[in-house]
């Protein structure tokens, strides 16, 4: 009698762990935003350099010195130019991540289906294996 308990306490151990579901998702938008948010740091920082620039050509207009007039406009020009750049690389590379994370996240989620799949047939299985088991036990159990 102590071996049927044992086992059907054995059976229901393992029958109440395996029915616990847990899943965690991570969302395309937020590895985006992640990324778009470290990018948009580094054009920032490109536009405080131009924005920087811009105001040393109005002084250098306000003192009226042709040279350094000429060479704080070369670093304004710099400065713009690295700055649209960074913006136009940013957006293309902002829209790749964007485009891989979705088609990762799709990837993941196919193979979590088909493990979630796998997860309940075996767990089926092992129900009705659990059932055979305890059922043998009892009729082991009668006979004696």
């Amino acid at each position: 009698m102590k071996k049927v308990f044992l086992t059907m306490a054995a059976v229901a151990m393992i029958f109440a762990t395996s029915c616990k579901k847990e899943t965690t998702e991570s969302t395309p938008e937020e590895v985006v935003t992640t990324v778009e948010n470290e990018v948009s740091e580094g054009a920032d920082a490109l536009e405080a350099s131009y924005n920087e620039a811009v105001a040393k050509l109005e002084e250098a207009k306000k003192s009226g010195d042709k040279e350094a007039e000429k060479l704080a406009q070369e670093a304004v020009d710099s400065a713009k130019s690295a700055w649209e750049t960074a913006k136009a690389k940013t957006e293309e590379a902002a829209n790749d991540v964007k485009e891989g994370v979705e088609n990762a996240a799709d990837d993941v989620k196919q193979e979590l289906k088909k493990a979630s799949d796998d997860v309940q047939e075996s767990v089926t299985k092992a129900k009705e294996d659990a059932k055979k088991g305890v059922n043998d036990a009892l009729d082991k159990a009668k006979i004696k």
